[in-house]
C-alpha cells in the first residue's frame, strides 16, 4: 500500500518505518508504543519505589522493594530500544531525502517539540514536585525564577528529542563528509556475532570509563542538553547499531533475526545478576565492573529478547496496534502532565500500591492517547510535528 501523507509525517517522527507494502516492519511501530508504555510505568513506579531519588516530582507516603526492582529492570533497556528503532530507520530516510530535507523534517518533528517541551511543558511538570512539598510560590512565580537554576533546571522526558535531534545532526554530519557512507548499499547477513562482541565491548568499556566519575544514576542539567554521562555511549552506541541493522538488513529475508529463546534466558540471567549488583553487594572495585557488565548484558539481551517477542507475535497493524503506534510520539509527549497530577492525588487515598500503580498507568495510557488522537494528530501547527 502507499504511504499517506499522514503516515510520512508519523514516518519523519522517531522512527515509523517509510515502506509500504507487505514487507513493512510493523513490529517495530509496536515495539515502540509498548516501549512508551514501559516508560509510563517506569514514571509510576518511581512514586512507589523504595531508596527513591529525592528530587522525584510525587512520592508516596508508602514504599515497596518491588517497585526498586521494577525500576532498575524497566529503566536499563527502554532509551536504547527507541534510540535503536529510531537509528534503524534514520539511514534509509537520510539516503531518501537527502541531508537538508532530512533535517528538515527532524527540525520540525523532533526539534520543534523538544524546544517547546523544554521552554514550556518542563516547569509545569518540576513544580509538581514543589506543590507537593506545600510550596506557598505560584506556579508564574517559580517558573520566572526558581525554574532556571542550575540546581533545579531540567527537561523531564523531552531531554530524549534533545539527544535525538544531536545523533540526526552527527548522523547528516558523517554522511555529508563520508563518500564511503553514501556509497553504502543494504546486504543481508545472518551472522552478527562478531559485530555484537565488539559492539559490547566498545560500548561496556565506555560506561565503565564514564562510570568512574559518574553514577550510574546521575543527571547533568545542562541547559542545552539533559542527559545522564554513563549512558551517553548507550545513546550513540544503539542508535549506530539501528543503521547497521538496517545496513544488514535484520528481520528481512537472509538477515539476521534474533530468537527468543536464545536471547531471553540470558536477558533473565543478566536481569537477576544486575538486581543482585545493585541491591544485595557491597561496593567494591569487583561489584562495579561486574554491575556495569550485568548492566549492559542485560541491555542487549532485553533489546533482541523484544525485538524477537515482537517480530514472533505482534508483527501486525490491526486497529488498535496501527492507533497505538500513530500515537506513541504524542502518548509520550503529553504523559508527564497527566501521570505525575494523577500520582499526586492518590497520595491521598488508601489503596495498595500496586493498585494505585496501575490506575495512575492506565489512566494516564488512556487519556494521553485521547489527547494525541484527538488534539496533536489534529489541531493545526501541532499536527505537523506530531
Amino acid at each position: 500500500m502507499t504511504a499517506s501523507p499522514a503516515d510520512a509525517l508519523q514516518n519523519a517522527a522517531i522512527g515509523s518505518h517509510s515502506s509500504g507494502g507487505s514487507n513493512r516492519l510493523y513490529f517495530l511501530d509496536n515495539l515502540r508504543a509498548a516501549t512508551i508504555w514501559l516508560v509510563i510505568v517506569l514514571h509510576a513506579s518511581i512514586t512507589y519505589m523504595a531508596y527513591p531519588p529525592q528530587w522525584w516530582y510525587v512520592l508516596d507516603k508508602h514504599s515497596d522493594l518491588t517497585f526498586t526492582q521494577l525500576v532498575l529492570l524497566i529503566d536499563v533497556p527502554i532509551m536504547p530500544i527507541l534510540f535503536f528503532v529510531a537509528g534503524y530507520f534514520a539511514y534509509p530516510s537520510l539516503r531518501k531525502r537527502g541531508t537538508h530535507q532530512f533535517l528538515k523534517e527532524k527540525a520540525i518533528r523532533v526539534g520543534a517539540p523538544w524546544v517547546l517541551g523544554a521552554l514550556l511543558l518542563a516547569p509545569p511538570t518540576t513544580y509538581i514536585g514543589y506543590w507537593s512539598l506545600g510550596t506557598s510560590k505560584s506556579l508564574w512565580e517559580f517558573w520566572a525564577v526558581d525554574f532556571w537554576s542550575p540546581f533545579v533546571f531540567q527537561q523531564s522526558v523531552y531531554w530524549f528529542l534533545g539527544m535525538l535531534m544531536l545523533l540526526f545532526a552527527l548522523l547528516c554530519w558523517i554522511y555529508e563528509i563520508s563518500p564511503r557512507m553514501r556509497a553504502l548499499e543494504q546486504g543481508p547477513s545472518s551472522r552478527p556475532w562478531l559485530a555484537l562482541a565488539v559492539f559490547s565491548v566498545i560500548v561496556t568499556g565506555s560506561f565503565l570509563w564514564v562510570n568512574l566519575a559518574y553514577p550510574i544514576d546521575a543527571w547533568t542539567h545542562g541547559y542545552l542538553l539533559v542527559f545522564q554521562p554513563v549512558r551517553v555511549p548507550l545513546y550513540l552506541g544503539y542508535f549506530c547499531l539501528g543503521v547497521y541493522a538496517h545496513l544488514r538488513a535484520w528481520f528481512t529475508p537472509g538477515g539476521y533475526c534474533p530468537r527468543v529463546w536464545t536471547w531471553g534466558v540470558v536477558a533473565v540471567l543478566a536481569g537477576l545478576g544486575y538486581l543482585t549488583c545493585r541491591l544485595g553487594s557491597e561496593p567494591g572495585p569487583l561489584v562495579f565492573v561486574a554491575t556495569g557488565v550485568a548492566f549492559n548484558i542485560f541491555c542487549l539481551t532485553a533489546l533482541m529478547t523484544a525485538l524477537a517477542l515482537f517480530r514472533t507475535w505482534v508483527n501486525g497493524a490491526g486497529r488498535f496496534w496501527r492507533s497505538q503506534a500513530v500515537n506513541s510520539y504524542g502518548i509520550y509527549y503529553v504523559h508527564p502532565l497527566i501521570l505525575y497530577p494523577l500520582a499526586y492525588l492518590l497520595v491521598s487515598v488508601e489503596l495498595p500500591l500496586g493498585v494505585k500503580a496501575a490506575l495512575a498507568v492506565v489512566s494516564t495510557v488512556l487519556l494521553a492517547w485521547g489527547i494525541s488522537a484527538a488534539i496533536l494528530k489534529r489541531a493545526p501547527l501541532l499536527s505537523e510535528m506530531f
